[in-house]
């Protein structure tokens, strides 16, 4: 299961620009002591040739999504801001991903 999210989130996450010329992007992080009062920063991040996000039971990505298959939900944006992708993990076990890039949405 985390291979196919990495691969879907790579995906996206290339086709949508969230790296630079660097693969750096922000992620979101929460920096609390308690699970109660979430204390949520953004670490800026570089992508490496050998990397795994989802699989990687990295605590400060877990938030409510964090399931015993150690599944985060977790978001990024771009060092530009111009674009966020959020990975869901929803309560009936499914997992989905959005990508938010609002220069994309047509004028009303």
């Amino acid at each position: 299961m985390a291979a196919r999210v990495n691969r879907a989130w790579f995906r996206l996450a290339t086709e949508y620009g969230l790296f630079n010329e660097d693969r750096e992007f922000l992620i979101g992080v929460d920096y609390a002591q308690s699970v109660h009062e979430p204390d949520w920063g953004w670490l800026q991040v570089q992508l490496l040739d050998e990397w795994d996000i989802v699989g990687s039971e990295v605590g400060l990505l877990g938030g409510p999504g964090f399931d015993d298959r150690y599944i985060p939900e977790f978001t990024a944006v771009s060092l530009d801001r111009a674009m966020i992708l959020h990975v869901t993990l929803w309560g009936n076990g499914t997992i989905s991903s959005i990508v938010i890039r609002p220069d994309t949405f047509d004028a009303i």
